[in-house]
């Protein structure tokens, strides 16, 4: 899934801002939590008030 972030994330000496977008997967089925990739190679997690869906172009 696609999603946007909608508040600045600090992980480590990463700093991920609102608005920024990133392709995540859900961690666990029922969980609403995502993990994605950063450009470091570090995997991240975000929490559902953290972030939203994006829809791809191809949905709209």
């Amino acid at each position: 899934m696609r999603i946007k972030l909608t508040q600045d994330l600090v992980c480590g000496h990463d700093t991920f801002l609102a608005g920024e977008e990133f392709d995540a997967i859900l961690i666990l089925p029922r969980s609403t939590t995502v993990e994605f990739v950063a450009n470091s190679g570090k995997k991240v997690r975000a929490f559902s008030y953290e972030y939203v869906k994006v829809a791809p172009a191809t949905d709209i």
